[in-house]
C-alpha cells in the first residue's frame, strides 16, 4: 500500500511509492520465475481521500490470494 504518485503526488516519502512500483515489478519477475501467480504480491496506491475505499481493496485482495490457494513451497 502506498500513495499515489504522478501529477497528483501527495506523498511525503517524494519517490517512494514511484520506487517500490518499479522493485515490485522485479519481485513480481522472479515470483513468475517460481511457477508462481506474480498476482500475489501487488502495490496498491491510493490517496489520503481513498481510505474509505481501504477495506474493499483489501477484502477483494484476499479473494484473489484465497483464489490462488496456499503457497507450494510452504512446508518444504
Amino acid at each position: 500500500m502506498g500513495c499515489s504518485y504522478g501529477d497528483d503526488y501527495q506523498c511525503h516519502f517524494v519517490k517512494g511509492s514511484e520506487l517500490a512500483n518499479t522493485r515490485l515489478g522485479k519481485v513480481q519477475e522472479t515470483i513468475n520465475r517460481l511457477n508462481l501467480e506474480p498476482e500475489r504480491v501487488r502495490q496498491f496506491a491510493i490517496t489520503m481521500n481513498d481510505y474509505e475505499k481501504l477495506p474493499k481493496i483489501i477484502d477483494d485482495f484476499v479473494e484473489e490470494l484465497e483464489d490462488f490457494g496456499p503457497n507450494p513451497f510452504k512446508g518444504m
